[in-house]
């Protein structure tokens, strides 16, 4: 680059600085100066046309590599025009965007190098005193007027530099991802070999340091290259464990909006890549995740990834306060990094993880409002730029266990536009979940009944139960069989042989007895406790919304079976009752409301509700005499059913034991051969089961 005619001295040397001072003879060209001629002048592989590459390298042999590549940067991105002008002119405005604040001081060194400016200030708005538009304009009208060259280089020129520099900017240079001829211009002066093919992109998101020692003296220049495009790869690259996670469509657990919202940004995405729509009618494409610990935020963000084909940059809030120990401009040069380098990399996509760790400016105490305002409004401004601005290429999403402790400012449109919430998966999804997580193991199993074990569980303890029950047949040198899963999902068995088998013989009675008149269609029972209950069967009740009074009368036949079968073997308890929802209080209700809700009773007279019912058994003792005889009278056809088929409920009762759960599919085979000729288990094989 041409040297100007003026003297500089510096006013600041901190992260921002300003250089001026009056007209002066012209100085000789500095020694990086010859090198940045020599790089502008042509490509460094016909480097011979004006000097030897020998010569070339001498003059770079005493100079370090980061200033050798810088200077190549700033020829790469100079046009010939702006270079002609700066030759020529004086009194002009120059302003010089960079990638990523770590860039603006190696940037400014190798602009300052190449020439003498009448004032030069560079900003990476680490210094929030002094790095805003409305400062250093003085200085930059000064040198201007006095016909002087004035430059400044910044990450985002117009939040950082004075503002009359860039408003009356002459000539405007972005350096982007490093090209090919920058780079190899740098590579053979460091190395004095030839590179060898650069593709295009090599580079991208790097910060200057790390692009810097990939290039090394007394390495070779196609070395280099192979050391840039690794460091490329590992930083754009979706990141750990990605070629391992599903594709978004094949993900199951995030039913509702989660999954509507990512399906519709995948297909704009796709609309995108092919032309049919801009990138900024992608509207929708930025949100917080909300949901408990568990649930699959960070796994939601790298299924998406995938799907989309894009890199992730994945960082954590709070770790920026835990690894910077909450220094202000630390704080601020992570989130500036990270923000960066996606989008050098973009089309990209960022997870800003445990982003309520970022404060809520309503609820900081008057102490601490000072140091955190503005931090959260430079994080604010930096999201508007990268997600709105005009070269906006990212995806953000946000995710965090507590959206209500977020800034308002955060999630308006705009910026992260909203919160979309992921709850734990139902039954199904906890099903599909374990399919997944299993891969070949138990391949053929029904995982219903696994499943419903699990009910309430979050996506992570999901996947954490198929990892260690593969890991106690990895230990146990055999096959995984579904009694190692089961026993990752509930504990294990504390209680006593006779216990647990009269547990198995209640839930098998509810079971055949469901079946056998029609009332229930079994999905899975289990003898594992689970809160209140000692076991559980899960089943679709017949015609629940529209019962005759033969269904309601098998139903509540099919909930005292369990009773029946306490009495058979071994004699009432109160297991089967004493809670809202035990057997008999849900046998009670439903008598109670056919005669007062459901007109299914003596009289054809609505009385009231489900709830009004049973407060009318409390009440009315005529009432609650009809509903004792209907009560017995359906127990009496319990206990007969579960005598007639006490063999085939027993043997059911025995397998229930040995596998704690079986699915609605064994349960009706065992039921429909009425006797599977399974043995009635001892006290001792119950307890060896």
């Amino acid at each position: 680059m041409p040297k100007s005619t003026t003297k500089s001295t510096t006013k600041s040397a901190t992260t921002s600085a300003t250089t001026s001072g009056p007209a002066a003879k012209p100085t000789p060209p500095r020694r990086l100066a010859h090198i940045a001629r020599r790089i502008s002048a042509q490509d460094a592989d016909d480097f011979q046309a004006e000097t030897t590459f020998g010569q070339a390298q001498d003059l770079a042999a005493d100079v370090r590599v980061g200033p050798v590549l810088a200077m190549a940067l700033v020829q790469d991105a100079f046009k010939p025009a702006d270079l002609k002008r700066l030759a020529v002119d004086a009194g002009l405005a120059v302003v010089v965007a960079v990638p990523a604040p770590d860039w603006v001081d190696p940037i400014a060194k190798a602009l300052s190098q190449a020439c003498e400016w009448g004032d030069l200030v560079k900003r990476n708005g680490l210094n929030r005193l002094q790095d805003k538009p409305e400062t250093g304009c003085e200085s930059v009208a000064e040198a201007l007027g006095a016909g002087q060259n004035a430059i400044g280089v910044s990450n985002a020129p117009e939040r950082y530099l004075p503002a009359n520099l860039t408003a009356l900017a002459d000539i405007r240079v972005e350096i982007k991802v490093p090209g090919p001829r920058a780079l190899r211009s740098a590579i053979r002066l460091a190395t004095g070999s030839r590179p060898g093919p650069i593709p295009p992109g090599a580079g991208a998101g790097l910060p200057f340091s790390t692009l810097a020692g990939c290039i090394r003296r007394g390495s070779t220049g196609p070395a280099c290259v192979r050391r840039i495009a690794a460091a490329s790869r590992a930083l754009t690259s979706a990141g750990a464990g990605l070629a391992e996670v599903p594709f978004f469509e094949d993900c199951v657990g995030y039913e509702g909006e989660p999954r509507r919202w990512g399906l519709d940004l995948i297909a704009a995405v796709r609309e995108y890549r092919a032309g049919k729509r801009a990138w900024g009618t992608i509207e929708d494409r930025n949100i917080v995740l909300g949901g408990e610990a568990g649930v699959g935020k960070s796994s939601f963000a790298r299924s998406l990834a995938k799907s989309l084909g894009m890199p992730l940059f994945a960082t954590s809030v709070s770790a920026w306060f835990a690894s910077t120990g909450g220094y202000l401009h630390e704080i601020v040069r992570q989130f500036d990094a990270v923000v960066a380098q996606a989008v050098a990399a973009g089309p990209a996509v960022i997870m800003l993880d445990e982003i309520d760790s970022i404060p809520n400016r309503a609820t900081i105490d008057n102490r601490n409002r000072d140091y955190w305002v503005p931090v959260v409004s430079h994080i604010l401004t930096t999201l508007d730029s990268a997600v709105s601005g005009q070269t906006s290429s990212l995806i953000v999403i946000g995710a965090t266990n507590f959206p209500e402790r977020l800034d308002e400012a955060l999630v308006r449109p705009g910026r992260l536009n909203r919160v979309v919430r992921i709850g734990r998966p139902d039954v199904a999804a906890i099903g599909g979940i374990l399919r997944q997580h299993l891969g070949d193991d138990l391949r053929g199993l029904d995982l219903g009944p696994v499943a419903a074990l699990g009910a309430g569980a979050t996506g992570a303890e999901v996947a954490g139960w198929a990892k260690r029950a593969r890991g106690a047949a990895r230990a146990a040198g055999r096959p995984m069989t579904r009694a190692d899963l089961v026993a990752q999902v509930v504990p294990p068995e504390t209680r006593g042989a006779e216990e647990v088998l009269a547990v198995a013989r209640h839930e098998a009675a509810h079971c055949a007895v469901g079946e056998l008149t029609g009332a229930i269609r079994v999905e899975s029972v289990t003898v594992a406790a689970s809160g209140p209950y000692a076991g559980l069967t899960r089943s679709r009740v017949r015609g629940r919304t529209n019962f005759r009074r033969r269904d309601l009368d098998d139903y509540v036949v099919t909930l005292l079976a369990g009773r029946a079968a306490d009495a058979l073997w071994g004699g009432v308890h109160s297991g089967a009752a004493g809670q809202p929802g035990s057997d008999l209080a849900a046998a009670t209700r439903l008598v109670a409301a056919a005669h007062a809700s459901y007109g299914l009773g003596d009289d054809l007279v609505w009385l009231g509700s489900e709830d009004d019912a049973m407060q009318m058994v409390r009440l009315d003792a005529g009432l609650r005499r009809r509903v004792g005889a209907d009560l017995d009278a359906l127990q009496a056809r319990a206990d007969a059913l579960v005598r007639e088929n006490a063999e085939t409920i027993d043997a059911l009762a025995g397998r229930l034991v040995r596998m704690r759960v079986l699915s609605g599919d064994e349960v009706r085979r065992i039921v429909s051969v009425g006797n599977p000729g399974l043995v009635e288990l001892s006290a001792a094989e119950v307890r060896d089961a």
